[in-house]
């Protein structure tokens, strides 16, 4: 009985097979004649039609560029200075023409070559030459503007004149004949087109009669397989309904190394990751900014363990917000303050950075990897820091009313070292965010911008990374409030080339003096200052180093002057405003 039962079997699928070999082979030959068709419609034909079609827009523009061009040659003579501009785009519209017309006729000559049946017969029939016919009398019409702007620029505008109308000629000619063969093209694929879809409806209406045929042999398949194959469809649908009520510890187990065999290995893999993505979710809900879930999804250790990494941290500062806080009402403080937060937080997230938290107005943002790149955090972060003057200055003027002259505005640090970044709190509360030295020096020089008159203060480390990318100035050389080593300020002007010539000037103008002050030149330090202090706006950093030379000349530091300053007092700021 078993034999008879194989037997069977086999004949089945043996005859099954081979109305499939059948069915394909007609399926095979139908579609590649269809195939054949639209892809001489689509690769050749169609190609050529849209070159011939931008050739013609092109020459229309540049006969109306023509027009614009004598129109001024009337009115302001032929050394008017729209001349050259104009003769620039007529140059490169006729770059663009012989571009169009090198496409149609490569086009045309590939489907020759690879469509012959096609291009060898009717209205397509030596298309190819035809283009290099068409591209030769274009030729024609170039010489002709060619003579026409020569004959502008010796003066010549009788002669001109004269070109000009045989210009229009060959412009016409062109135009007109383009036009005819458009449509000849045009007609062509329509009716291509058209016996391409007789011919799908055929082979549609055949294939649904096979598959007809094939549905009732493979019937008599699914008697044989439906024993197997419902126990392991129920199996697995009561697995994944126990997953969906989240029991994610639920696994599959299949004997064998067949197909449900794999089926139960990438459902179990699925359900450990749903379980680590659920862990994470859970735990990183408390956070602020989305982009630490996305990017810390994929690893799986990430939520015990915290790294030592390069990257760049922010703070921003308000200040004289004590004022707001005591004059202004609780409702308009509010508005204002949510207007300042989200000037403050858009930016971070814009380009890259991760929001870290807020203490009362300050904002305190974090560039680095997995985030953004290694190379790029401290551009991103100085970038950044411009957008948010430049948001804060927009805010300014729309609240100028509440703010008045109270001198509300930013200051920002911006510092580039090692930080340990993680996940860090308690069981029930858990924030992203990193600590170390880098996080002080970002707050010690938000607080240097006091003393400077400065709004953007980088570290030398974040000047490094982002040179070539970042407009700055290199501002001190001081050892801070707080620390004992030296340290190199910047300060933040702007995106690299978007400096003005002045600006760049007064730049470095300040950049020799405080090389010269830095060696103990003060004589020749001094006019320089001056200079700066006197130029673009009233310079702070200039006015201090006039004030701290006055007082170096009367040893007011207790040591051999070497270039870098000690700061003893937060406000030193009082010594520009002495």
């Amino acid at each position: 009985m078993l034999r008879t039962v194989q037997a069977k079997f086999l004949g089945v699928a043996a005859f099954f097979v081979v109305w499939l070999v059948v069915a394909t082979g007609f399926s095979v030959i139908q579609s590649l004649g269809i195939n054949g068709d639209l892809e001489a419609v689509s690769r050749y034909i169609t190609p050529v039609k849209d070159a011939l079609s931008d050739i013609r827009s092109r020459q229309l523009e540049q006969i109306s560029l023509i027009d614009r061009y004598m129109r001024v040659v009337e009115n302001e003579g032929s050394q008017a200075s729209l001349l050259g501009g104009i003769e620039i785009e007529i140059d490169a519209k006729q770059t663009q023409i012989e571009q169009a017309f090198r496409k149609a006729f490569t086009s045309a000559a590939l489907g020759r070559a690879q469509a012959s049946s096609h291009f060898e017969q009717g209205g397509l029939l030596n298309l190819d030459v035809r283009m290099r016919e068409f591209a030769d009398v274009a030729a024609q019409f170039n010489l002709g503007v060619e003579r026409l702007l020569g004959r502008v620029g010796e003066g010549d505008l009788d002669d001109a004149r004269r070109q000009e109308n045989l210009v229009r000629g060959i412009h016409r000619n062109i135009v007109l004949d383009l036009r005819s063969e458009i449509l000849l093209l045009e007609k062509y694929a329509s009716e291509m087109v058209e016996n391409v879809s007789s011919r799908e409806d055929f082979l549609i209406q055949a294939e649904f009669i096979m598959m007809l045929a094939a549905v009732v042999i493979g019937i008599s398949f699914a008697y044989y397989l439906s024993q197997a194959v419902v126990k392991a469809v129920s199996d697995t649908t009561n697995a994944l309904n126990s997953v969906q009520s989240g029991k994610l510890d639920t696994n599959l187990d299949f004997k064998g190394k067949g197909d449900f065999s794999r089926l139960a290995d990438a459902f179990n893999r699925m359900t450990r990751e749903l379980r680590v993505r659920f862990r994470m979710r859970e735990r990183f809900g408390k956070y602020v900014d989305p982009k630490v879930i996305n990017n810390l999804l994929s690893q799986e250790t990430a939520l015990e363990t915290s790294q030592k990494r390069v990257m760049t941290v922010s703070v921003v500062n308000l200040t004289n917000f004590d004022w707001m806080a005591e004059h202004i009402s609780p409702e308009k403080l509010v508005d204002f303050l949510n207007d300042y937060l989200t000037a403050m937080t858009e930016p971070i997230a814009n380009h890259s950075g991760i929001i870290d938290n807020f203490l009362g107005d300050r904002v305190i943002g974090f560039w680095g990897p997995p985030f953004c790149g290694e190379k790029g955090h401290a551009q991103q972060a100085s970038l950044a820091a411009l957008e948010q003057v430049a948001r804060f200055n927009a805010l300014k003027t729309k609240y100028a009313d509440l703010i008045g002259d109270h001198g509300l505005d930013i200051r920002i640090g911006v510092a580039t070292g090692e930080v340990v970044v993680g996940s860090i709190g308690t069981d029930k509360s858990r924030a992203y965010t990193v600590v170390g030295d880098c996080v002080n020096y970002a707050n010690r020089l938000e607080k240097a911008n006091r003393i400077y008159g400065t709004q953007i203060l980088a570290s030398h480390e974040t000047a490094n990374m982002a040179t070539g990318e970042i407009e700055m100035r290199d501002l001190d050389h001081v050892v801070l409030l707080g620390t004992e080593h030296e340290v190199y300020l910047y300060e933040v002007l702007a995106p690299s080339g978007q400096l003005s010539d002045d600006r760049r000037d007064w730049r470095k103008t300040y950049e020799t003096a405080i090389a010269l002050y830095r060696q103990g030149e003060f004589d020749q330090a001094r006019p320089l200052f001056e200079e700066v202090q006197n130029g673009i706006g009233n310079d702070f950093a200039a006015q201090l180093m006039l004030n701290r030379m006055e007082r170096l000349s009367r040893r007011e530091q207790d040591r051999e002057w070497d270039g870098t300053w000690i700061v003893r007092d937060p406000y030193e700021r009082r010594d520009v405003e002495s």
